[in-house]
């Protein structure tokens, strides 16, 4: 008695940490029972991608626009289910997994509601798909980038993750636990919601070699190597690291796109991830950001993966 009046406390606060704002309260869109789409997913910049042009984050409430190249358009196209528009994509340029300071971009939570709200989870539901973590590393407003970039171009010392930490506004090394912190109240309101669902954490895609501390950049296809820059590549090991473990604690699925994407790091000679002014049909993607064909590289393994059997 006491297990089951514990998990129906966690549905109903999950539930009402999901209402208000954009979020439908408990009707017809929401309740149990609904179709709810095939695939819904969530994400950052990572996911919807972006250019240029569309690289600047949106407030939450503001609609997002997503690069028709991005991973979850070519997933649903590969799983048949573009045409029918039987997928609910909520990512968004810039999004949080949870929000900092006064920030008023998307998050995980923010999304959720998009989500609810437009009836997308249901019996239906095949896999709930998220991306999150990055743009959590880099603080409110992001304002651990800007601090870093004095530290970063001291090529004589280099940036380690203790010279950053001197600045006003370090990187964040991401944790299992606070994946889990942020996450699961949305996790079990999907459960809830959408008990038929496969839940995803899919990470992020090879961004530098493991083990190595320098970050590269192409700019107009000229590469461009910065070394000593732990600071950065620690976070990049951190977003790999964090959602695995974290996927494990909360029981939840975990898809590895670094390994879908191995050996096309921004160091590597192939990169599929953007650099700046990159000649060819990238040239105006969002720098760090991937390419077309990192993209399909990761819909082609989530494919794959969704296709097999649920690992046990």
């Amino acid at each position: 008695m006491r297990s089951l009046i514990t998990a129906a406390a966690m549905v109903f606060g999950s539930a009402v940490l999901l209402s208000g704002l954009t979020a439908p309260s408990a009707t017809a869109e929401n309740a149990p029972g609904q179709p709810g789409k095939s695939l819904v997913v969530m994400g950052d910049s990572n996911t919807a991608n972006a250019t240029w042009a569309t690289m600047q984050p949106q407030p939450a409430g503001v609609p997002c626009q997503r690069l028709d190249t991005s991973w979850p358009t070519q997933l649903a196209q590969r799983m048949g289910l573009w045409d029918s528009k039987d997928i609910e994509d909520v990512s968004c340029v810039g999004s949080y997994m949870y929000r900092h300071g006064e920030d008023n971009f998307w998050t995980a939570l923010t999304q959720a509601r998009q989500a609810a709200a437009s009836g997308a989870f249901g019996d239906r539901t095949k896999a709930v798909l998220m991306q999150f973590g990055l743009n959590d590393a880099w603080g409110e407003n992001h304002r651990a980038q800007d601090a870093l970039a004095p530290c970063l171009v001291n090529v004589v010392r280099g940036c380690s993750t203790a010279d950053a930490a001197t600045t006003a506004y370090p990187p964040t090394l991401l944790t299992a636990q606070l994946y889990v912190d942020k996450l699961r109240d949305i996790v079990t309101y999907i459960r809830y919601y959408a008990p038929n669902a496969r839940i995803v954490l899919v990470g992020y895609q090879e961004m530098h070699t493991p083990g190595d501390d320098t970050i590269c950049m192409s700019v107009l296809g000229a590469p461009v190597a910065l070394p000593r820059a732990s600071a950065v590549t620690d976070v990049f090991d951190s977003v790999q690291q964090a959602p695995r473990a974290a996927a494990t604690e909360l029981g939840i699925e975990y898809f590895d796109s670094a390994a879908a994407t191995a050996g096309h790091g921004l160091c590597s000679p192939d990169p599929w991830l953007n650099g700046i002014f990159t000649p060819g049909p990238d040239f105006f993607g969002q720098p760090g950001h991937p390419t077309v064909e990192g993209d399909a590289a990761v819909s082609r393994g989530l494919q794959e993966y969704l296709a097999a059997p649920a690992p046990r």
